[in-house]
């Protein structure tokens, strides 16, 4: 209960939160990376996720990360499989009734590649309902972490998008982020109305990452609405009842 109160404490007061999956609901994240490695064996070339970039080029690295994302959303329970991994905080912040985007999106960002986005937040966009779940497949510390703003960096952070200056961006984002490494079997969970940056990643090794979204059902949406942007996951007694009556 203590670890619980205590991240839930850390999302309010900053925006974001890291959590970690029980045990006996990580097989998932092993599973996954398997099917991965077997059907694009000839990207792996027999070694580690983390060595991805010692058997590939950066121009065709966004062809492959196409390619491997239709392929895991093939997988009909992957989001289900998240979503019960993360059911404890998900009923705390956002209630029973849950949508959840109908896409799981990878990144993978090799070492000193450029391609990334600059400091932001998701939304109007999304919804400042959406809660987003950054899910690393490799150990990640360092660079290959993501950068988060906490809230009340924010009114600072919000000025200087009235320059308009790339400089400063980065000299904030450095200035004020956040980084918490992350292994695997651990999540980091923002807000989507909440900077985030990701840097330059000057490590040895490459970073694998999914990215999904939950909100409330019944919360305000943002320019992505349900029907073509999320799917219904979970809904409550109430609302199940209401519907079948309708």
């Amino acid at each position: 209960m203590n670890y619980h109160n205590n991240i839930l404490k850390d999302f309010y007061n900053n925006g974001f939160t890291s959590y970690k999956i029980k045990k006996k609901q990580i097989a998932f994240i092993k599973n996954l990376k398997f099917e991965i490695k077997k059907k694009f064996k000839k990207f792996f070339a027999e070694d580690k996720f983390e060595n991805f970039h010692k058997h590939n080029r950066f121009e065709g690295i966004n062809n492959t990360r196409m390619r491997i994302i239709n392929y895991i959303n093939t997988r009909k329970k992957l989001k289900m499989d998240i979503y019960l991994a993360l059911k404890p905080f998900l009923d705390t912040i956002i209630g029973p009734d849950v949508v959840v985007q109908k896409n799981v999106n990878l990144s993978i960002q090799m070492p000193f590649d450029d391609e990334r986005p600059l400091l932001h937040k998701d939304t109007p966009l999304s919804s400042m309902h959406e809660l987003v779940i950054w899910i690393p497949l490799v150990n990640c510390k360092d660079d290959m972490c993501m950068s988060m703003i906490p809230k009340n960096k924010h009114d600072i952070i919000d000025s200087l998008f009235k320059e308009n200056d790339e400089a400063l961006f980065e000299k904030y984002a450095k200035k004020y982020g956040v980084r918490r490494n992350i292994k695997v079997g651990n999540v980091l969970i923002f807000n989507a109305n909440n900077f985030h940056y990701i840097p330059l990643n000057t490590t040895k090794f490459t970073r694998w990452s999914l990215n999904i979204r939950f909100k409330n059902l019944f919360t305000q949406y943002g320019q992505r609405n349900l029907l073509d942007y999320y799917e219904i996951i979970n809904t409550s007694p109430l609302t199940k009842m209401n519907s079948y009556q309708q």
